[in-house]
């Protein structure tokens, strides 16, 4: 029997029942919940989705866009897989699993040596039905309480108490860090709002030295993945840049919290401490009541975050699991090594979530 749905690449005819598909399932209010920035307008690298397309409609996708890889044998190409999306009237009919078929041959097709998908639940579930991929990792949830922070209107009762409790842990987790240890005096300076540049690219060959596997954070990145919402922190020394930070301020549930996004230093990791310092100020200044990051656990912005006095929240406390889903190239040699959560740094800036 012949299926009535064609799977394809996306063309630019499709844009329009493409954007249909993400209103038909998050409402008016999709560009909130998924970014075709990323994969059609404005892509850092090649980027496209995987459709299914019915009666000349887009009805299921699969998004994706490629990052240059960093890793200990060189430079390679890795593919990342956004908001997969099937139109309700069309679920149960196997498009998912077709469409990341169709997206993950297209990827290998191009070079890459690894596709990773930080998917909701849902999807968690259907990628783990899939032989080829695995769950490589889960992010841990890291939170600093600020303070009260600045009151959202019309937010009600329960953000008005949780701004109390946020309070109250600031008070208590602060005056703890007071007494456990002053901070050293340091010989870096920060600057911010930071504008990348060659110092970017500069920092990035410093930072590389790290034998971590990691999507390449160069200018070219830094400048494409974090716009005019978010606040970029250069800390530098007498003579070269140590490291940058990328923090956003986002209202959800009527609070105002700040999103530490990505943290990225030399290998000594010595300027971190003011630089996270000077991110955890800013977001206070903002109004936040609350500090959030997610990052692998054990990796060097992991610990950077934790010194600087972030919490690991349980999982049953974490308001969004992070979980990392990848495939690897068949016959990859490399695959025992890139399927190894602990050869990785991955922090939010590896994902449009934030």
């Amino acid at each position: 029997m012949t299926s009535p749905y064609q799977i394809r690449l996306f063309v630019p005819r499709d844009r329009d029942s493409l954007e249909d598909l993400y209103c038909a399932i998050y409402g008016e209010v999709w560009r909130q919940r998924t970014s075709l920035a990323w994969t059609i307008d404005h892509p850092l690298n090649e980027a496209g989705a995987a459709v299914a397309v019915h009666a000349d409609r887009v009805v299921s996708a699969q998004p994706y866009c490629d990052f240059p890889l960093h890793t200990p044998w060189g430079r390679s190409r890795a593919t990342l897989f956004l908001d997969v999306a099937t139109h309700p009237a069309h679920q149960r009919r196997g498009l998912f699993r077709r469409v990341v078929a169709a997206a993950s041959e297209a990827a290998f097709a191009r070079g890459s040596t690894i596709i990773m998908t930080t998917p909701n639940p849902r999807a968690f579930q259907g990628f783990m039905t899939m032989s080829q991929w695995v769950h490589l990792c889960t992010l841990d949830c890291l939170l600093l309480p600020l303070g009260a922070g600045e009151r959202v209107m019309g937010g009600g009762l329960t953000p008005a108490v949780a701004r109390v409790a946020f309070a109250g842990a600031s008070l208590l987790w602060n005056n703890w860090r007071t007494r456990a240890a002053l901070p050293p005096p340091s010989r870096y300076v920060v600057k911010t709002p930071w504008s990348p540049g060659d110092d970017a690219d500069e920092l990035w060959a410093c930072a590389a030295a790290r034998p971590a596997i990691m999507v390449v954070r160069d200018q070219a990145f830094v400048q494409w993945r974090f716009g005019s919402v978010y606040q970029l922190f250069s800390a530098c020394d007498a003579r070269s840049p140590v490291g940058y930070a990328a923090a956003r301020v986002l209202t959800r549930a009527g609070l105002k919290i700040g999103m530490l996004l990505d943290c990225l230093t030399v290998p000594d990791g010595g300027g971190a401490p003011l630089l996270l310092g000077s991110v955890i100020r800013w977001l206070t200044e903002q109004g936040a009541c609350a500090a959030m990051g997610y990052f692998l656990r054990g990796s060097a912005p992991w610990h950077q975050a934790r010194a600087a006095g972030f919490l690991r929240l349980p999982r049953a406390l974490t308001p969004r699991a992070y979980p990392v889903c990848a495939s690897v190239r068949p016959e990859e040699p490399h695959a025992a090594e890139l399927l190894n959560p602990s050869h990785w740094d991955m922090s939010l800036a590896d994902s449009d979530l934030a």
